[in-house]
């Protein structure tokens, strides 16, 4: 797998990740989903965004260095 193509996963999966960080509680508030759903959710979500934003940051850019 390319190092592009790896960061466009990562990078598509973090945000998906974020979102779910910031719909789990509004979900919460509107009385959708109980409390332990939403604490789940938000902690996953949680560690998936940093797991994803790292490794997506880690693998570099494509292309000659500029030094």
């Amino acid at each position: 797998m390319s190092n592009r193509l790896f960061r466009l996963i990562a990078g598509g999966l973090a945000m998906v990740s974020l979102g779910i960080c910031l719909a789990a509680p509004v979900v919460f508030f509107l009385d959708r989903i109980s409390e332990g759903t939403y604490k789940m959710a938000f902690l996953l979500s949680s560690i998936a965004w940093f797991v994803l934003a790292t490794a997506r940051a880690m693998a570099g850019k494509d292309g000659p260095s500029g030094g």
